[in-house]
């Protein structure tokens, strides 16, 4: 286990609605007011817009991105 930190821009599927449906990641905390994330990079979990069963890490990347955490 090990914390990678996520800036509140990346497009990454940490970041995104789609990735563990309305739960999201279980391993993120907010840092410096919400401008930067930090979570368990070897989380993984599935993405609802690619298919079921599909298991992608935090720091993976597609075209279906759409932000979860809006300002």
């Amino acid at each position: 286990m090990a914390n990678m930190q996520f800036t509140r821009t990346q497009k990454c599927c940490l970041l995104c609605k789609y990735w563990n449906g309305s739960i999201g990641s279980t391993t993120i905390n907010i840092v410096r007011g919400g401008m930067a994330f930090t979570a368990d990079n070897s989380e993984r979990h599935s993405c609802f817009k690619k298919g079921s069963g599909i298991e992608t890490f935090p720091t993976s990347t597609c075209q279906y991105f759409k932000q979860r955490y809006e300002d």
